[in-house]
């Protein structure tokens, strides 16, 4: 199956897993509240933050070793590709071990810090035990899974962990509405990992028979890896700013306006999330793709394709844009009530740090491919930048000024510095071709946008009444912008031009 058919199923297995996910989570939520209660709800959101943070350690070790089998899998080299894998699992197993420890040491301290609860303490200890065991197996029987991931087979994986999480939650809501018992519903959080481990596992040795899943790390092999630990460590620094970056928003709003604005904004973010993760799920499996071209190492096709992620990162995150603007507002008074909408200078902040997340796509995707991360202090300077104008901005505008705050440490490092790191360390060319491209790409958006402005006050731009109504309102509008976009696009943007291209082989021979 060639790279563009990968990308494909990969792409739309996870979009559709990740669409039937959110309908039975938003069931399922609804259910848990009413049986467990919302103490327990809570403890549980809580037990999973203090495993996240737990968690912190993995940073950078899955995106290394990705890196790192790109050109072993291009040269069908199966014994660097176990030999990866096996220096993944030695790594992996120390982390679980500290995870382990780290676990039961906290644990010991259970009884402070839920001592004002409700919930019996050996119920939260019993969750949050089902819930480490859970990640461990991770840690200990399934880092094969990277394999599949480099080599554009994320499906598989998706299909086992999320069909297994799907159903998970449809029994636990049986469970709670025709037994009422929280020991079932936290007993299968315990059992639903085993089973994935189990049928995974199976899966990968029927894909790769020849890979070793009993690999002895010698000193050899972890000489021979130190490059690979040197890049972990590298893109740890990487992930540990994204995380500070994006972590610091609401702390900064709770700290210095007020935990029910923390709320308010939550329930933005969380729309917006989901719409984020629905968009990323379009281009599930590129990463291995763009990993897989620059093994190939031809600067013409990789530019080429370079421009056609991009302009369709536009297309999606033009028109996705858009819609959040008209519909958000609409959305959270039907979902929420009026009183939790947040400013329209807001919702313009957030549509921004959407928009840039959306576009800054491409140069992650060939940044990573090329494993440039030496550049260890940007995200150092990201997070520097963000908090102190965060703080700044927060004491003058309230809200929207964390968000500018935001607005304005993406720009410095991911606009500006991520494009001319790529173009000068990986690409080798200069970096006005990418400002050049971008520029343009920029304009047909806004031009678009000019179009539909006036365009749009001939549709009925009431609120809705229903989400029915909204859906109906967003889809008339959504297919307008797209229907001029896509003209405008395919009119004047070279990488669109190649994308329809390269797409409409694929497509009549479906047909």
């Amino acid at each position: 199956m060639s790279r563009l058919n990968l990308t494909l199923k990969n792409g739309w297995i996870a979009l559709v897993f990740q669409l039937v996910y959110i309908v039975v989570q938003f069931f399922a939520r609804d259910i848990f509240l009413d049986n467990l209660g919302d103490e327990f709800v809570g403890i549980e959101g809580t037990l999973k933050s203090m495993l996240m943070f737990l968690n912190l350690s993995e940073l950078g070790i899955g995106t290394a070793v990705g890196f790192s089998l790109y050109k072993p899998i291009f040269e069908n080299n199966r014994a660097k590709i176990n030999e990866i894998i096996g220096y993944l699992g030695y790594l992996y197993k120390k982390i679980g071990l500290f995870v382990l420890i780290a676990g039961i040491t906290l644990i010991l301290f259970f009884p402070l810090f839920f001592k004002e609860t409700d919930t019996h303490l050996g119920l939260i200890v019993y969750l949050f035990f089902s819930l480490v065991v859970g990640n461990l197996l991770n840690y200990f029987f399934t880092y094969h899974m990277f394999l599949l991931e480099a080599d554009q087979k994320s499906y598989v994986n998706i299909k086992i962990y999320q069909t297994i999480h799907i159903g998970k939650l449809i029994v636990q809501c049986f469970v709670l509405l025709y037994f009422n018992s929280i020991i079932i519903w936290i007993s299968l959080e315990l059992i639903a990992p085993f089973v994935g481990v189990f049928i995974l596992r199976r899966k990968i040795k029927q894909i790769y028979p020849w890979l070793l899943f009993n690999f002895t790390t010698t000193k050899e092999v972890k000489e021979r890896n130190r490059p690979l630990l040197k890049k972990i460590k590298q893109i740890s620094f990487h992930k540990l700013g994204s995380f500070v970056t994006t972590g610091t928003d609401n702390i900064v709003i709770f700290a210095l306006i007020n935990p029910a604005a923390v709320a308010f904004v939550g329930n933005y973010q969380m729309v917006m999330g989901n719409i984020n993760i629905l968009v990323n799920k379009l281009f599930h499996g590129t990463n291995a793709s763009v990993g897989n071209l620059v093994a190939e190492n031809d600067i013409k096709n990789m530019l080429k394709i370079f421009w056609e992620m991009m302009a369709l990162r536009f297309f999606f995150a033009g028109t996705t844009l858009l819609l959040m603007y008209i519909g958000l507002d609409d959305f959270i008074i039907i979902w929420l009530g009026e009183k939790y909408l947040l400013s329209h200078k807001i919702l313009i902040a957030l549509v921004i740090i959407f928009f840039i997340f959306q576009t800054r796509q491409p140069v992650d995707s060939f940044k990573q491919a090329y494993g440039l991360y030496d550049d260890i202090w940007s995200p150092v300077v990201q997070s520097i930048i963000n908090l102190i104008f965060s703080i700044i901005f927060v004491l003058k505008y309230g809200i929207l000024g964390v968000f500018i705050g935001t607005i304005i440490s993406q720009f410095v490092v991911v606009m500006l510095w991520r494009p001319y790191y790529l173009f000068a360390k990986g690409f080798k060319v200069s970096t006005m071709l990418y400002w050049k491209g971008f520029i343009q790409h920029f304009i047909y958006l806004t031009f678009t946008g000019g179009v539909f402005y006036f365009i749009f006050h001939l549709f009925d731009t009431e609120m809705s009444k229903s989400i029915i109504m909204l859906i109906i309102k967003l889809t008339k509008l959504g297919i307008v912008f797209l229907l001029i976009y896509f003209i405008v696009l395919r009119l004047f943007s070279k990488g669109f031009k190649d994308l329809i291209n390269r797409f409409y082989p694929l497509i009549k021979n479906r047909f």
